[in-house]
């Protein structure tokens, strides 16, 4: 069964990196951005301090963990979506954190050169964000764009962004501080 799902999913991947090659368009599909969106944030506490580091373009960068898998984050608020690489989606897979009934289409995308591409569309049950002294944060059903380059940083766009509660950024300390 999951050799199924995970040749179907690297299928699903080479047909995203095939149609990412050329000018074609992408097929019609019904939207991922439905209004019922089903996400969901939890805070461990009134006040969560998650630590992040600055990358060399100046991007906050935090741990994460995508399905129970730990991975690195870029926080990105130019971003209009969470992305991740097809190489991420593969790792998802082998372990058995992500399924075929996760798929939930394609969508053109524009990247940072301002190219239009398209990517697969995938529904991470679950991103958890930790942070100091046990605290944490949990958002459940959480839609991420697959890029085809291997190379592509994993990015928290606004899809989580503007659903998460206030927060701040202390540089000093390096703290991405949220408040319920």
């Amino acid at each position: 069964m999951n050799k199924t799902i995970l040749l179907t999913i690297s299928l699903l991947v080479g047909l995203l990196m095939t149609a990412c090659g050329g000018n074609q368009k992408a097929s019609e599909r019904s939207s991922v951005w439905d209004d019922s969106d089903n996400e969901e944030v939890e805070l461990s506490t009134e006040k969560v301090c998650v630590p992040f580091k600055r990358t060399s373009g100046d991007l906050a960068e935090v741990q994460v963990s995508l399905n129970g898998v730990p991975f690195n984050m870029w926080w990105d608020t130019g971003a209009s979506m969470t992305c991740i690489s097809a190489l991420e989606l593969q790792k998802l897979a082998k372990e058995g954190k992500i399924e075929l009934d996760d798929y939930q289409g394609s969508i053109l995308t524009k990247i940072a050169d301002g190219s239009t591409t398209e990517a697969l569309v995938f529904n991470i049950k679950e991103i958890y964000i930790p942070g100091t002294d046990n605290q944490y944060l949990v958002l459940r059903d959480i839609d991420a764009a697959v890029s085809s380059n291997a190379n592509a940083p994993l990015l928290i766009g606004q899809n989580v962004i503007q659903n998460l509660p206030k927060h701040s950024f202390d540089e000093t300390k390096g703290l991405i501080i949220f408040d319920k």
